[in-house]
């Protein structure tokens, strides 16, 4: 695990995290799994991101963190739509927190950026960093997984 930088910062980039397994649809003893859901490489990936997640979180009585979830989710899977190729799958766990994971089919790592006042973009790993208690990457065998954590 690896904890984000501050924008702006050279080493803003996210180091090379060792592989480790794909995470499946099958719950582990210590908490749930719901997912993976493969998405669209289109932009309604992001809704439907969005809507999985408000459904697994009103069956998990965790509503109380639909909204930021929603945001956060949208920006990971609008990340991977831009800079990433290939299908993209989200997977959310809840063990002692929230975790919400957008796996990409590429091997390049999120950048977070310092975006100017009148950029239309370069703010969404900013708002996850801000917004959630945790996040990084994982790579997979298939590319990466980028994810953040509510607690």
């Amino acid at each position: 695990m690896h904890h984000a930088h501050p924008p702006g910062r050279p080493e803003a980039a996210l180091p090379h995290i060792p592989v480790g397994p794909v995470l499946g649809g099958v719950p582990r003893q210590t908490g749930r799994t719901a997912g993976p859901w493969q998405l669209p490489c289109s932009p309604a990936a992001c809704r439907r991101a969005r809507v999985q997640v408000r459904a697994v979180l009103a069956e998990w009585n965790l509503q109380h963190h639909t909204h930021t979830a929603e945001l956060l989710v949208s920006e990971l899977v609008g990340n991977a739509l831009i800079h990433a190729d290939g299908p993209l799958h989200l997977t959310v766990e809840h063990r002692h927190t929230l975790r919400c994971r957008v796996e990409d089919c590429s091997r390049r790592l999120p950048l977070m950026r310092s975006a100017a006042l009148d950029d239309e973009n370069g703010r969404g790993l900013t708002l996850v960093h801000l917004m959630s208690d945790d996040w990084g990457v994982d790579h997979t065998s298939r590319g990466k997984a980028v994810w953040f954590e509510l607690g």
